[in-house]
């Protein structure tokens, strides 16, 4: 008969130590919690930073698509004005056909359109009397148009040539260093064309007004056969 000692020792012998006694699907369920909880942890890291970086590629997806679209618009609005521009020049209201008659010649104090600076500024002189700059916006609401907008264009059509043009914009601010440019807006000129357009539509506001000589001006050295200012 085994003795207490010698059945221990053949039981250590027949279940070495640190062997798992259960079979491997059930000891999977027994692992320890801490290392069950380290697991947990890492999935959810895992999915935290997924999510993160979704986020970010949709924020910066979201960033480009709306740069996308400025540029778009800004370009959509640019070749419509081109569009426009080009339409005006090939429809010339009747008012405007041909010489124009002698009483209105008679009435005009300057002779348009003007193609120098030192005539714009002797035009300028003259427009400060009252009396030539009620002729002058008479003579500019002759001009016409379908819209507030095309009688500006036409007006300035009317006024200055394309290479004039280019001497001027609204604000007279410098693009460059070499580039300086007058400041169409503190003209005689520009109140007459204001004058002459609110005469034609009553409800149209300086601001409107303004946009839409910036454009023309904008693209006077396109018109001249030059590039377009940025």
């Amino acid at each position: 008969m085994m003795s207490a000692s010698g059945a221990v020792q053949y039981h250590q012998l027949q279940v070495p130590q640190g062997e798992n006694l259960f079979p491997p699907h059930i000891s999977r369920r027994y692992t320890p919690l801490r290392a069950h909880q380290h697991a947990q942890n890492d999935v959810t890291m895992q999915g935290d930073n997924e999510h993160i970086l979704k986020d970010i590629a949709i924020r910066k997806m979201t960033e480009m698509l709306s740069q996308v679209l400025v540029v778009v618009k800004e370009v959509s609005r640019d070749v419509q004005f081109i569009k426009s521009e080009l339409a005006d020049g090939k429809i010339t209201p009747a008012s405007c056909e041909g010489p124009l008659p002698d009483t209105v010649q008679q009435m005009l104090p300057i002779q348009l359109p003007i193609t120098s600076e030192d005539d714009f500024n002797k035009a300028e002189l003259l427009l400060k009397n009252e009396p030539d700059r009620q002729k002058m916006i008479a003579r500019l609401a002759l001009v016409g148009g379908t819209t507030s907008t095309c009688m500006i264009r036409r007006m300035l059509v009317t006024v200055l040539t394309n290479s004039l043009a280019c001497k001027f914009n609204w604000a007279g601010k410098k693009r460059t260093p070499h580039d300086s440019k007058q400041p169409f807006k503190d003209t005689m000129m520009q109140d007459c064309m204001f004058a002459a357009a609110r005469q034609y539509d009553r409800h149209l506001t300086q601001q409107a007004f303004s946009d839409t000589v910036k454009k023309w001006l904008r693209y006077a050295p396109w018109r001249a056969g030059g590039k377009k200012n940025n």
